[in-house]
């Protein structure tokens, strides 16, 4: 059994889109009506795309996310669940940036604690120290 989706005009006509970011769109919206909704995990999306790198695909979803297209939030180690209606992606969004905050927050805690254990006067330079 074939299946077809349609696409809005103006999604292809987006010239602020790039080909990838228009494709993984199309990928996520075409589950949306799937029975556990859209839950494509990032390996999926490569290998469904060709994107080469991790970092790249997520570059591409953020980007879908500050046009407002999508909004993802991890649900397991690799799955993540897509959203495309905007009371819901507001609620992702909310969480992600809390999200990213605590784990910014807990670099700087990690980075304040190694810092002061190598300014303690028992440590020993081996070297020159470069900033």
């Amino acid at each position: 059994m074939k299946y077809f989706e349609k696409i809005d005009k103006d999604l292809l006509n987006n010239r602020a889109l790039n080909s990838h970011e228009k494709l993984i769109y199309i990928i996520c919206k075409s589950f949306e009506n799937a029975p556990n909704k859209c839950r494509i995990s990032h390996k999926y999306l490569m290998i469904r795309t060709g994107i080469k790198t991790k970092a790249t695909l997520i570059r591409y979803l953020d980007r879908l996310t500050l046009f407002g297209l999508l909004a993802r939030k991890q649900i397991d180690n690799g799955t993540c669940h897509y959203v495309f209606d905007k009371p819901t992606m507001q609620e992702y969004i909310l969480h992600n940036t809390n999200k990213r905050k605590k784990i910014s927050l807990s670099k700087n805690r990690h980075n304040r604690n190694l810092n002061a254990a190598l300014s303690s006067p028992n440590v020993i330079n081996m070297g020159k120290v470069i900033k």
